[in-house]
């Protein structure tokens, strides 16, 4: 729940070059990459701290619970699937449940459970929670997303064998032994593969684990039943980046944020680069043919895909999707889907270390090689990048830690119209439950961009008016009381209800409620 010879094309085109020549050069420029060790300490070098909006605010409205079977902190994995036209779904992502949300009757209903349901065939779900990440980051049922008609939706796997229908991955890891490097400080030690790690080095484990897509009919009962493969994907179990953003296009196919396939600590290296990849990319999945493409490149770890239309204006889809960041920056960022889709172009979100210039990017910053393994310095800010640099998509907004904020990633957003006055988008964080938003909408001619939006902390209110200083995790302590032990961190995730109004969904209770844009109290009770 909770980063010498013929030279490729510029960054977001798609290279010409003969990768019979090009994967040497690459090769030796990964080796080189292990040697890499920051020289340059900025000052000032993060986004600017957020300060609380003076006059706007959020009340927050119980709606509803879903079962909770772990509320102890760091047991559980949640998360809740808005991409739907009239439904919505919670997953119990750790034990492989999803439930069903009525808003006609504001009730909820398991509709499928790997512990009681017929499991697909030559899947493997069972296994003990990940030994590698914990059980934040063991996802037996990953995401869901709509499929072609309204009784049908498509649900991601994480299992440790493939379908009994497939041979082999459609996207698998790069080349065994391509990516080689330094691990863990004091000492480094060598790994013969950075997407295969293994139990090759002390302090990071890892295996390899399939994504895998199925279609699944929705019954008059609402019970997910018939499960037909189409997509699998190979990715590395590790306390790292498992992405799982989704959304389906108005073509049928789905976009899948596929995250940088490596542990916390380096800046992704060259593969979130290589338009040759899956790691740190967004692929257009086609559900008929499966087959696939890479649409984004030098994405890091994106949870979250919406599609929104301002104005409703035809060819105006905007796609925009929450990316995780390494310590400097955690982003929003948005992009025409017409323009994600061009085939002519990879859009390049600037994570990975490029091969053109040898930076690797971070928001708007420049970031170092990290050291693999190092959690809350590593990658390294190196320096500000040009905002609108040239090759180079711009976040919508970003923020990052301070000396008082003590954040530790985006957790969700929100970009719901009908909830919102002033506000065009909100966004949550993980450990501080706090929620921010900005007003300013999202900037889709380059022309105009002239940086991220500003954003706020905005204050949150109950239904009675008063205030909630620690944002959501006050609604844990509500929900758990002595439970909690004394740390309140909830894990927000935010979400779009059917009715387009946003939504916050919290892990660790299972509760969600509804949020409202307020003018804030001048008097805070």
């Amino acid at each position: 729940a909770y980063s010498a010879t013929k030279m490729p094309a510029a960054s977001g085109s798609k290279s010409t070059s003969n990768p019979s020549k090009t994967l040497p050069m690459i090769h030796a420029l990964i080796i080189s990459s292990c040697l890499i060790i920051s020289t340059v300490n900025a000052e000032n070098c993060s986004p600017d701290p957020l300060v609380f909006h003076p006059s706007i605010g959020l009340q927050v409205e119980y709606v509803g619970s879903i079962p909770t079977n772990a509320t102890e902190a760091w047991s559980y994995n949640m998360n809740v699937e808005d991409n739907f036209d009239n439904a919505l779904y919670f997953l119990d992502q750790l034990l492989g449940i999803v439930y069903s949300y009525d808003a006609g009757t504001n009730s909820v209903t398991k509709v499928f459970d790997i512990a009681t349901n017929t499991i697909p065939d030559g899947l493997t779900l069972d296994y003990p929670t990940s030994p590698h990440a914990g059980p934040g980051q063991t996802s037996r049922v990953h995401a869901m997303t709509k499929g072609s008609s309204s009784d049908e939706v498509i649900v991601v796997f994480s299992s440790m064998t493939l379908p009994t229908e497939y041979s082999e991955a459609h996207a698998k890891l790069p080349a065994e032994g391509m990516f080689r490097g330094y691990v863990c400080p004091d000492p480094p030690q060598f790994a013969r593969d950075l997407f295969r790690l293994g139990d090759d080095v002390s302090c990071l484990t890892s295996e390899t684990i399939y994504n895998v897509f199925y279609k699944y009919t929705v019954a008059e009962d609402g019970l997910l039943v018939n499960p037909v493969p189409f997509f699998a994907l190979e990715n590395q179990m590790t306390p790292g980046h498992l992405g799982g953003a989704i959304v389906t296009l108005d073509n049928g196919n789905v976009l899948w944020g596929v995250g940088d396939c490596l542990p916390y600590g380096t800046d992704g290296r060259f593969a979130s680069q290589l338009d040759s990849e899956h790691c740190g990319s967004i692929l257009s999945i086609n559900p008929d043919d499966s087959s696939h493409k890479i649409v984004a490149k030098g994405v890091r770890n994106p949870q979250q895909f919406r599609i929104i239309n301002r104005k409703n204006f035809p060819g105006k889809d905007v796609l925009i999707f929450s990316d995780i960041g390494g310590v400097t920056a955690e982003e929003v960022n948005g992009i025409k889907v017409k323009r994600l889709l061009d085939s002519d172009h990879i859009a390049n979100f600037g994570w990975g270390r490029s091969l053109v210039d040898g930076k690797a990017r971070e928001g708007t910053f420049y970031v170092g090689a990290g050291v693999m393994g190092v959690l809350g310095t590593d990658p390294p800010c190196e320096g500000d990048a040009p905002i609108k640099e040239p090759g180079y998509e711009q976040p919508w907004i970003q923020f990052g830690r301070t000396a008082t904020d003590y954040f530790y990633a985006i957790s969700g957003f929100a970009v719901a119209y009908p909830s919102f006055d002033k506000l065009e988008l909100i966004w949550s964080e993980f450990n501080t439950g706090l929620i921010m938003g900005t007003t300013k909408h999202f900037t889709i001619k380059s022309r105009k961009y002239n940086g991220p939006a500003k954003g706020f902390k905005i204050r949150l209110y109950d239904e009675q008016g008063n205030y909630l200083e620690h944002g959501t995790n006050d609604l844990v302590k509500e929900a758990l009381g002595d439970e909690a032990a004394g740390y309140f961190r909830g894990d927000p995730r935010l979400f779009h209800y059917p009715d387009g109004t946003a939504g916050a969904f919290i892990e660790r209770t299972g509760t969600f409620y509804r949020l409202t844009e307020i003018e804030a109290p001048s008097t805070i009770v």
